[in-house]
């Protein structure tokens, strides 16, 4: 236990010279007359503790602490106090068995600490001394007054002493510091749930759009899966219908040649009775001079029904071959294949093209007239055009003209000139439901034989006109013309046409041959006598009865024959037609093969039929229709925000348990803050009680005004003997100042201090009390060092070292007083 030893004091306070008092015993009194300075002493010892304001010191200011002089003395410079304690069990943490703690203050008011003579800071001093529980402010030290403070203070101001004494500041501190930390969180909190409440609802309209990008994703790859079956499907079929028919082919054409040489052998029985007949003839008509002229007029006859048959047999071929052309220019128009989910739309009727039926001799007229509009496609109604457009667009294939029918309405037409041929809507063949869509592309265009015939109409009215052969007048005067020449046609086409020009021209040639073997049969005929021969005649009649029944049976033959070629020619465009369209699909099929081969469940799409897979595709264009506007960039950035957003989560989720971890904090400071507190209230109860009984013999407890708030206030309560238990606010006076100094005596034994400076503590006391705490001195003095200032005579008496002040000329003044053998 360290131990103060002596206070020097120079220039403090009333003390102008140098004065040191030591402390050699633990009972030591300081008396003197009132104004003496002897309460200077506490003030001298809490001035070199550290105490900063010089209110505690009973200063109005600083340089109030010096000296400030009398009418005999000069006032002092500075004021000096120094204390010495003993250290011998090393406490203090200072090398020495004696520390000198000193202070100086000049009147500008700047104060010097030194340690063994060696400057150093307040904070360091205070640090010093804190390792043995002193302080400027502690409660080892009770100047004037504060007894009466004790009695003077609310329940909430003692109650702030307890506080003090626990050291549950630190927990208020820390509580403090917690519930800043806490509402700087909870501000992160409630602007970090504003911010996910609105993550939340653009996510979840992102997450709506995602949907509809998925869904259509998943529609197009249905939509290719299901185009490439359509195609496997077409591709394989026409494949193997190919093969069926070339089979057909060869075995109708083994019958046309067995059918040719059944006509040769037939033709060749009919020449021979030709032969059989003319050398009748020339047996019975050598000596008549009728014999060349019936020669003559058999062989004209025969000629002309040669000729005859020849011709029907031609005309026969021709319009075979007329069949065989126009449908291979049918086949020319192809159908682009992308184009063919459309053709096969509900409401879609066609390419205008292919609604309507064209006479020969006006094919290049309208083509030349009709144009690009011949490749428009004909609909429904406007809807339908809306839907296919959009099908276009989304899939990314181009574009085409619509015609809805219910839009559509032709202009009126003109009367139509002389010298024309007629409307072309008029000379084209279509059904009528069609007829606004024809008359709206052909209807204000008339046909004209040639270009001289059109001038003249031209110079006179201001009409469209076409030639047969591809001129074209506009109404504004502009003329297009020249030699029109149709798209490049296939070899087939060509020897057909050559065959049927041939055909025709033979025919002519024919014709005309038979005009003039018809003149010469007349003009033989009139020359000729009637030769009457019955056998002649009878033999002349059974050969020409068995030429015509020849005749008859080729006929049948030939017949035959053309009706199995034509057949043939059939499966041969139908051919034709597979093979184009097996070129097509395979190219198709190339193309998607890859695709085809990417699709999962193949045996789903296998299984189907076209005409199932054929309306799923329908199905599925009208639900992409419906989908309209697909932001397919919403997949991706919806992985990316939620990806943001679940980090963002994650972050409030933290921010929150931080939040929590505070909350839980405060309640586990505010626990321990409780737990310290009513420990040390607990503790200095049964210490007060043990002291108040020491100095009254009465009860004494001390308590919260309310148990379960620890920020209610202290209840001191006595019960001196033979009363009843009382608050001490209504106690009497001299009750009221042993229960505060009771309370000030616990203080000091639950926090024992090495030694304590008592400034007039029994100033209000009577003989008795006051023989009461000088006994409790006496019996706390052999542990701990008291250093008392009074005037009480009793207290004087009874300590073991007294020490006089007096006051001369202003100046206070140290007597050692030697008090008698006890």
């Amino acid at each position: 236990m360290i131990k103060l030893e002596k206070i020097t004091l120079q220039g403090f306070k009333s003390f102008k010279r140098p004065t040191s008092i030591v402390f050699p015993a633990n009972f030591v009194v300081i008396t003197g007359p009132n104004g003496s300075g002897k309460s200077n002493l506490a003030d001298g010892v809490i001035f070199v503790l550290g105490k900063a304001s010089s209110k505690y010191l009973r200063a109005k200011k600083a340089s109030d602490l010096i000296f400030h002089g009398s009418k005999k003395k000069p006032p002092s410079d500075y004021a000096k106090v120094s204390l010495v304690f003993s250290n011998e069990k090393k406490i203090l943490p200072v090398d020495g068995e004696k520390i000198t703690v000193a202070r100086r203050l000049n009147k500008d008011g700047v104060s010097t600490y030194k340690l063994n003579g060696k400057i150093t800071t307040r904070q360091q001093i205070l640090d010093i001394f804190m390792q043995a529980r002193i302080n400027p402010g502690g409660h080892n030290i009770i100047l004037q007054g504060d007894v009466a403070k004790i009695i003077e203070m609310n329940p909430l101001e003692r109650r702030e002493i307890i506080d003090e004494i626990s050291g549950i500041k630190e927990y208020d501190e820390k509580k403090m510091q917690a519930l800043k930390e806490l509402e700087k969180v909870a501000e992160k909190v409630r602007e970090a749930e504003i911010i996910l409440e609105q993550k939340e609802e653009i996510i979840e309209k992102l997450k709506k759009e995602r949907d509809v990008a998925l869904e259509y994703q998943s529609l197009q790859n249905e939509l290719e899966a299901i185009k490439a079956a359509i195609i496997w499907k077409e591709f394989s079929s026409v494949q193997k219908n190919m093969g069926n028919i070339g089979k057909h082919i060869e075995e109708k054409e083994t019958e046309v040649k067995t059918l040719q040489r059944k006509v040769e052998e037939i033709d060749k029985k009919m020449a021979e009775k030709e032969d059989e007949l003319e050398n009748l003839m020339k047996d019975v008509m050598k000596a008549s001079d009728q014999i060349e002229i019936m020669k003559k007029i058999s062989k004209i006859e025969s000629s002309i029904d040669s000729k005859e048959s020849m011709i029907k047999a031609n005309e026969r071929e021709i319009q075979r071959l007329e069949e065989l052309i126009n449908n291979m220019l049918n086949m020319d128009r192809k159908v682009k294949p992308e184009l063919e989910p459309i053709l096969n739309m509900k409401g879609v009727h066609g390419f205008v093209k292919d609604l309507i039926i064209v006479p020969n001799e006006y094919k290049v007229a309208v083509d030349v007239a009709g144009g690009n509009h011949l490749n428009d496609i004909v609909v429904d109604n406007i809807q339908t055009t809306v839907t296919c457009i959009k099908y276009l667009k989304e899939n990314k294939i181009g574009r085409a003209r619509f015609l809805p029918m219910d839009k559509i309405r032709p202009s009126p037409k003109q009367e139509l000139p002389e010298g024309t041929l007629g409307w072309l809507s008029e000379l084209v063949h279509h059904d009528v439901k069609y007829t606004s869509i024809i008359e709206y592309i052909l209807g204000r265009t008339a046909c004209v034989h040639d270009i001289d015939k059109a001038k003249k109409i031209a110079d006179k009215h201001r009409i469209r006109l076409v030639t047969l052969d591809g001129d074209l007048f506009e109404p504004s005067g502009a003329v297009t013309g020249g030699y029109y020449t149709k798209s490049k046609m296939s070899p087939e086409i060509k020897r057909y046409r050559e065959e049927r020009e041939k055909l025709e021209e033979e025919n002519r040639l024919l014709k005309l041959e038979i005009e003039e073997l018809e003149e010469q049969l007349k003009k033989l005929n009139k020359e000729v006598r009637v030769f009457k021969s019955f056998d002649i005649e009878k033999k002349r009649g059974e050969i020409k009865h068995e030429l015509e029944k020849l005749g008859s049976e080729r006929k049948k033959v030939y017949e035959k024959m053309l009706t199995l070629q034509e057949e043939v020619n059939k499966l041969k465009i139908n051919r034709a037609k597979h093979e184009a369209n097996f070129d097509n699909l395979k190219i198709q099929w190339d193309s998607l093969k890859k695709e085809w081969d990417k699709v999962k469940n193949k045996e789903f799409y296998e299984k189907r039929g076209i005409h199932w897979l054929k309306e799923r595709q329908k199905e599925i264009l009208t639900r992409i229709s419906e989908l309209g506007h697909v932001n397919m960039k919403a997949i991706e950035e919806f992985e990316i925000l939620k990806e943001e957003f679940e980090e963002f989560r994650e972050r409030v989720e933290k921010i929150t348990q931080e939040k929590d971890s505070i909350i839980k904090s405060i309640t586990e400071i505010e626990n321990k803050k409780r737990e310290v507190f009513m420990t040390t209230l607990n503790e200095m109860s049964k210490i007060f009680k043990e002291i108040y009984n020491e100095l009254t013999g009465g009860e004494g407890s001390l308590g919260l005004e309310d148990p379960e708030d620890l920020n209610s206030g202290l209840l001191i309560s006595a019960q001196p003997p033979g009363k009843k238990l009382r608050y001490i606010d209504v106690l009497s006076g001299g009750e009221r100042v042993m229960a505060a100094l009771s309370f000030l005596f616990t203080i000091q034994r639950y926090k024992p201090s090495p030694f304590y400076v008592l400034d007039e503590i029994d100033a209000a006391l009577d003989k008795v009390n006051t023989r009461k705490v000088i006994d409790l001195i006496k019996k706390q003095s052999k542990d701990v060092q008291f250093i008392i200032i009074s005037h009480n005579t009793e207290m004087v008496k009874a300590a073991d070292v007294v020490y006089g002040v007096s006051m001369e000329d202003g100046e206070s003044k140290i007597i050692g007083i030697k008090m008698p053998e006890k």
